[in-house]
């Protein structure tokens, strides 16, 4: 898939796809139905008769969770079928993930993103068709789902993030930039010290590999342009803005060019957040345009994030569940596999039981993803980790009270967290939890034989009774075994 286009012909062909015609208002109504169709596992719709906006299209939730499983759109997003199993999507990311391929660089007269340009005054946010989302925000959110790109003016690094941006009016927008050294909001701050403004551009409508690999996050230094390669399996091409040298994808609907000056504030949010909370309002960051370019006729993209998921933290639970898996086989732990349940805040991990097994995967976890995470969850091999009810059910019976651990004042850089408390936000500060609900190595066979038989279907009756109700399954009236 070379771009969105291609990506929304793939979610058509595979009925994942509404072409909803009828006009919708971009104010809330829009919002509301793409939330609903979060919540009833709908196809995502393409809005093609916006309210005031003719001539627009908007995507919304284009990597929400589908009908057929909760990953549906991301396998296919992937090339891989509806129907993968998560943890073989983890591994397919992973692979992938392995060999990056670097990006190309095309000139301006071939990029379709180019195909229309306002320059100045021509620049105005308020042509495109923002939508405003939920009732509960504090305005109309420009980037949801997009790609924000900034470079280090040190060491000419070039970052691709994931932020949230509220429009202001038609030439400024407001940006959520947390200080992370692997995202945007490091990178200003070395601008700052130098006392310039921070060129960015806001790319909207990006193929779904560089939109995924914007969302993951790397570490510092990792080129988010070549991993989107690696998950394409061919270079990217990219084209030079035309107010900066920074670097976009050239087949993107749209692009919008800015400049954040040091110390230039105004107030953003709030906003219904991945965490399923209206999370976080205050100063932010005020980036002032200098041009817009797009395609024709262009289609505009937005994630709704909310409670339980979403088209946001549910392809991201992927992402970083490869990512922290490949920490684990470098910190010496193979074998485990590792699952973040949309919102991705809590990161599970079935591992074959070692004496300090929790301390190194801890240390695993959270040592390139404290931005996000607050909670670790770790069970034996024998359950399932991408279902919930296994999870709970190890936790319920296996979890000793002496085996949960809170790890007070790490170092925290997202305060979309809404469980911390007033000084901890004011100090950066978070704290974690481990549940370690894997049996003892210390317990003997015999014991465990005596008092942890696990009781199902498959491990509770011989295998000849268990073949025989599966094969009278339908004469009970149960339909097909």
């Amino acid at each position: 898939m070379e771009d969105l286009r291609d990506y929304i012909e793939q979610l058509e062909r595979r009925q994942q796809l509404l072409r909803i015609t009828a006009e919708v208002d971009w104010n809330q109504e829009l919002g509301a139905i793409t939330r609903l169709a979060c919540e009833r596992r709908a196809p995502a719709p393409l809005f093609e008769n916006i309210k005031g906006y003719p001539g627009h299209r908007v995507l919304g939730v284009a990597m929400g969770p589908d009908s057929s499983s909760l990953f549906g759109r991301v396998a296919t997003a992937l090339e891989r079928p509806i129907d993968t199993h998560p943890l073989e999507l983890i591994e397919s990311i992973r692979t992938k993930l392995s060999r990056p391929v670097e990006p190309v660089v095309v000139d301006r007269g071939s990029a379709p993103c180019k195909e229309t340009i306002h320059r100045g005054d021509d620049a105005n946010l308020l042509d495109l068709p923002v939508p405003w989302i939920k009732s509960i925000d504090g305005g109309r959110y420009l980037g949801t789902s997009c790609i924000v790109v900034t470079k280090d003016p040190d060491t000419g690094w070039t970052n691709w993030g994931t932020y949230r941006c509220m429009l202001h009016d038609e030439r400024s927008f407001g940006i959520l930039l947390l200080p992370s050294e692997q995202h945007g909001g490091g990178i200003l701050e070395r601008y700052k010290s130098a006392g310039k403004p921070m060129p960015i551009a806001v790319v909207i409508g990006a193929d779904p590999h560089s939109s995924l690999a914007a969302m993951t996050p790397f570490e510092k230094g990792v080129s988010e342009s070549a991993m989107a390669g690696a998950l394409k399996g061919s270079p990217v091409s990219l084209v030079e803005c035309e107010t900066s040298d920074l670097l976009v994808p050239a087949t993107a609907e749209f692009v919008i060019e800015a400049e954040v000056h040091p110390g230039d504030l105004a107030m953003e949010g709030p906003f219904g957040e991945y965490t399923g909370h209206a999370a976080h309002s205050g100063l932010s960051p005020v980036a002032r345009v200098s041009c817009i370019t797009h395609r024709a006729n262009p289609i505009f993209t937005m994630a709704n994030p909310s409670k339980p998921y979403d088209d946001n933290g549910t392809p991201m639970s992927l992402m970083v569940s490869a990512l922290i898996k490949s920490r684990l086989e470098a910190a010496g732990v193979p074998g485990a596999s590792v699952f973040l349940p949309s919102p991705p805040i809590v990161t599970v991990v079935s591992a074959k039981a070692r004496p300090g097994l929790a301390k190194r995967v801890f240390a695993s976890v959270f040592s390139g993803y404290r931005m996000f995470s607050s909670g670790l969850v770790l069970v034996d091999e024998d359950v399932d980790i991408t279902d919930m009810d296994q999870v709970w059910w190890a936790i319920a019976t296996r979890l000793h009270p002496d085996r949960f651990e809170v790890v007070r004042r790490l170092p925290v850089t997202n305060p979309l967290l809404p469980h911390l408390t007033p000084e901890e936000r004011s100090m950066w500060e978070n704290s974690a939890w481990i549940m370690d609900a894997t049996f003892p190595t210390s317990w003997t066979s015999e014991y465990r034989h005596k008092h942890t038989r696990v009781v199902d279907f498959a491990d509770g009756w011989t295998e000849d009774i268990q073949r025989l109700v599966l094969d009278r399954w339908a004469e009970y009236g149960y339909g097909q075994r």
